[in-house]
């Protein structure tokens, strides 16, 4: 892939992941979906540099996104 492809890709990533914190601070729901996508991108960025730390790093905050959005929805429902 070309370089400037693949540094746009991994700003997108980071700019997405970024925007995840942000809206987490303003205790928004959807802050786990946006940090997932920042996240799947952040994979795949790693996959095409060849970076397996990157790719483990952003699989394992993924996951902990999706266990952060459910635990987030359980506690929601528990107050209503």
């Amino acid at each position: 892939m070309e370089y400037l492809t693949v540094n746009i890709i991994g700003w997108i990533g980071f700019f997405l992941i970024l925007l995840g914190y942000y809206f987490n601070a303003k205790k928004k729901l959807y802050c786990f979906s946006i940090w997932g996508i920042g996240n799947i991108i952040y994979i795949f960025y790693g996959y095409i540099i060849h970076a397996i730390p990157i790719m483990a790093m952003s699989l394992f905050i993924l996951i902990m996104n999706i266990y952060g959005y459910i635990s987030w929805i359980k506690e929601e429902n528990n107050n209503l």
